[in-house]
């Protein structure tokens, strides 16, 4: 009896599915058993995801009870992608210091996307040290003058605001507070927009950058990380997803700006932008016409770097003068310490210099303190092997993702004895800890380029309330603190708030 064309058609059809099925099963068995090959412990990962689900339930509990099992270093996997979880000090400096050569770059993205792409997020070997060399002088304590009027501003526009609610008795959310500042610095100070985002918590661009670090579109994400074959087609229908078109929409604001600059129809300023820009050509020569001017880095590069810097800055900073408020709030002593030293160094009135900023080393110690309990990124500090390397007689093979657990360094009790405790004395000046027990903006050749200027913006914030209120807690204050990282910086679950008392 013959069989009909149709019915065999269909059953080769599904003997070659099955068969690819079955293909793809034993190449994915084979992606996950590589640490059991190397003698890395870690937890099993599911066929698809890996344990990528596992960890994006709570990040911070799920890689604390993965350290609690399996010891200081652990393998785990991003759907077939292996990373290997260090927290031993001398590992961590060896990989991301030593061996910078070798375990250099970051971990590519998931979904790669403009312009992460051609930002120093996502740059790799000597395109990556290109750009870092050409943008590195923009952060110069001397560049940095420059646009600490500009900051000065914006804390005052804040301190006008928590007058408002000082006045009428009102609880503050300093979350809120926070983040309308932090988004007003970037913005002026980088791209001389004029924004009302402190004013205005519905102002769109506020809302379209709070999103940035969201886990938007997650679904897509998550196909990504289980079928490798569909990353290409993701990121073509990435392009669809409203998340990538409200990164559009910034990217087009910040483009339209460049050109005005570059063009001359808009003037020179001093800012970031025209720092960048002058980085750029190597020139600060306002005489000289921009398009005859050498270029040591592409515009996409300078477009995609300040895209990076308007939405990692905004969410990392917004965070920590938030968690610090909560801190001085908690701790009354130590704000009045923090108090007694601005008076010192500005007596009265004084305007807040940059160079008497500087001088305010308790200051400096509660907000290094901060960022120990609350690191802004906690599962960003990675590289990426690109070749074979024996790391302390251990070896990581090309393609191995090595990841340092910054929240659970910062909390560990054998580097930091009661971790849970504020005590900014820590870092008093004749103290000394390991350089790889304190990763607020990273480690080695990569760490964060932004950090001068986070710094001197939260310092001039704290130091324009601190000055002029007493910061309490109020019947709203969240103690102890509850925690989301949606994808890589730190949120607490619910906003943070205080009260003001005028001094």
């Amino acid at each position: 009896m013959e069989v009909p064309l149709v019915t065999a058609i269909w059953a080769a059809f599904v003997v070659i599915v099955a068969t690819a099925a079955w293909m793809w099963v034993l190449n994915r068995r084979r992606q996950h058993s590589l640490f059991a090959r190397l003698g890395i412990p870690g937890p099993a990962p599911d066929l698809f995801s890996g344990n990528w689900v596992q960890l994006k339930k709570d990040p911070l509990e799920v890689m604390e009870h993965w350290i609690e099992k399996h010891g200081k270093m652990f393998g785990y996997y991003v759907g077939e992608i292996p990373y290997v979880a260090i927290t031993d000090l001398e590992m961590i400096k060896q990989c991301f210091v030593k061996e910078d050569n070798v375990v250099c770059n970051r971990p590519s993205l998931i979904v790669s996307i403009e312009p992460f792409g051609s930002s120093l997020v996502g740059l790799s070997g000597d395109e990556w040290k290109k750009v870092r060399t050409v943008l590195n002088p923009i952060f110069t304590s001397v560049k940095l003058k420059a646009v600490t009027e500009i900051i000065r501003r914006c804390a005052d526009e804040m301190l006008q605001i928590l007058d408002d609610y000082a006045e009428r008795g009102c609880i503050v959310d300093m979350t809120k507070v926070s983040k309308g500042l932090s988004l007003d610095v970037i913005t002026k100070s980088a791209f001389a927009w004029q924004v009302d985002c402190q004013r205005n918590p519905s102002d769109p661009l506020l809302l379209a950058v709070q999103r940035i670090f969201n886990d938007s579109d997650n679904f897509l994400i998550l196909s990504a990380v289980r079928f490798p074959a569909l990353r290409k087609a993701m990121e073509r229908i990435f392009q669809y997803s409203s998340y990538f078109k409200m990164i559009t929409h910034i990217s087009d604001k910040i483009l339209k700006v460049l050109e005005l600059r570059q063009s001359g129809q808009s003037p020179r300023a001093n800012d970031m932008l025209q720092l960048m820009l002058d980085a750029q050509t190597g020139s600060e020569d306002a005489n000289v016409d921009f398009k005859k001017r050498a270029k040591a880095i592409e515009d996409r590069h300078l477009l995609a770097n300040c895209f990076i810097f308007l939405a990692a800055g905004f969410d990392t900073t917004a965070s920590s003068l938030s968690f610090v408020m909560h801190l001085l709030a908690k701790h009354p002593e130590e704000q009045e310490l923090v108090f007694d030293e601005i008076q010192k160094t500005f007596p009265g009135d004084a305007e807040l210099t940059y160079d008497g900023i500087q001088q305010l080393k308790y200051l400096d110690m509660v907000i290094c303190e901060t960022l120990r309990m609350y690191p802004p990124v906690v599962m960003f500090t990675s590289r990426h092997c690109k070749e074979d390397t024996m790391v302390m007689g251990q070896l990581f093979p090309a393609g191995v993702n090595v990841i340092v657990p910054v929240w659970h360094i910062h909390h560990d009790p054998e580097l930091w004895p009661d971790p849970h405790r504020f005590d900014p004395k820590r870092f008093d000046g004749e103290k000394s800890h390991n350089s790889a027990a304190y990763l607020p903006f990273g480690i080695g050749p990569r760490m964060c380029i932004g950090k001068r200027f986070a710094l001197l913006e939260l310092k001039l914030a704290i130091c324009k309330i601190v000055r002029k209120y007493k910061v309490l807690q109020c019947e709203q204050t969240q103690d102890p603190l509850k925690f989301s990282v949606p994808t890589v910086v730190l949120h607490p679950k619910s906003a943070i708030c205080v009260k003001l008392q005028q001094r």
